[in-house]
């Protein structure tokens, strides 16, 4: 019996091994384990731009009674000081320069704490911030690659004959059902009006802003209604007036006026044609700001604008606060003067 069983043994090796593969048939695979599923990846906060970071640093001073938030979709902090007396003169509306902030040390946060102490309330305003300022911007979206996935009986290519409808997906009459077209309230794609929609442009965006504080000023029924501009801020504050023409905004006060990079025209073309009055102070300690000076004053006289005054700052070298004081003592002065007849 042995000997038979070792003949049989040696006959199927002889045939090729069929004994070693049944036998390697038989042993069991192991199991593949899954591949890992990666964390979704969770969306960074869009940084701050450069003005909403220094009016949130602002807001953390300042006390809550003094701050406001005007605009409707581009919201914007603007500070707020009543008058110090009885009876309120009028409501100053203050622009900084572009890159300044509500309470800018010179200029504006002077104007915007001394004026009150003579009748007249100030709201100063945050200015946008142009498309070529510094600061950090949104990180540029990464598109993902496509991943590339082992060819499995779930995603591979179907067959001829796997594309038959069976009998199951057929209906009673015989034929497959129609597939349902796309219907016009598919929420799915947006309306090409909004996706042809740009962003406001820098200018609408400065312009809007004055426009919220205007109105804000106009709730108050202020018996007067002045904007005062600093650098650039003067340069929109003069393009609000030339272009809207509001007859309740009857002055204007542009400090070291200056032209913005975006400048549609030249500052002294808006200043030439406004109706209402202008006091133009700059600091005359450089030959640059003496000729700009110059330019505007000439444009104003060739236009025969009534009420155009120019008034020239000394530059009290190493002494700011006095320098700070004597721009609102002379701001002061203009708006308490007499109108020509």
């Amino acid at each position: 019996m042995r000997r038979l069983s070792a003949f049989v043994l040696l006959f199927g090796v002889a045939l090729g091994g069929g004994v070693p593969y049944i036998a390697a048939a038989q042993e069991p695979e192991a199991p593949q384990e899954a591949p890992a599923e990666e964390p979704a990846a969770t969306p960074r906060p869009s940084p701050q731009t450069r003005s909403e970071a220094l009016a949130t640093g602002l807001q953390r001073q300042l006390e809550a009674a003094a701050q406001l938030q005007l605009g409707d979709e581009d919201k914007f902090l603007a500070l707020w000081h009543p008058a110090n007396t009885a009876k309120a003169r009028g409501v100053l509306v203050i622009m900084p320069s572009e890159g300044e902030t509500a309470d800018w040390p010179r200029a504006i946060g002077p104007l915007r704490r001394g004026l009150p102490e003579h009748g007249w309330h100030t709201l100063s305003l945050t200015p946008a911030d142009p498309a070529l300022s510094p600061g950090p911007r949104p990180p540029a979206q990464e598109v993902p690659a496509a991943e590339e996935k082992p060819e499995t009986e779930e995603n591979a290519e179907p067959d001829a004959t796997d594309t038959q409808p069976t009998a199951a997906q057929t209906t009673s009459a015989g034929y497959l059902p129609e597939q349902t077209a796309a219907t016009d309230n598919d929420e799915s794609t947006p309306p090409q009006a909004q996706q042809d929609t740009p962003p406001p442009t820098h200018a609408e965006r400065m312009l809007a802003r004055l426009d919220a504080a205007i109105e804000h000023a106009r709730t108050l029924q202020a018996s007067t209604i002045v904007l005062i501009g600093h650098g650039t801020g003067a340069y929109w504050a003069s393009q609000y007036l030339a272009q809207l023409q509001p007859k309740d905004v009857g002055q204007l006060v542009v400090i070291d006026p200056r032209a913005p990079l975006q400048g549609e025209q030249p500052l002294e073309s808006y200043l030439a044609t406004l109706p209402a009055a202008i006091g133009d102070f700059y600091t005359g300690t450089r030959a640059a700001a003496n000729q700009q000076a110059l330019q505007r004053r000439n444009a104003a006289r060739r236009a025969g604008h009534p009420d155009y005054r120019l008034v020239a700052l000394p530059g009290l070298t190493g002494d700011r606060n006095t320098e700070q004081e004597q721009l609102v003592r002379r701001v002061r002065g203009w708006l308490e003067r007499k109108p020509p007849q």
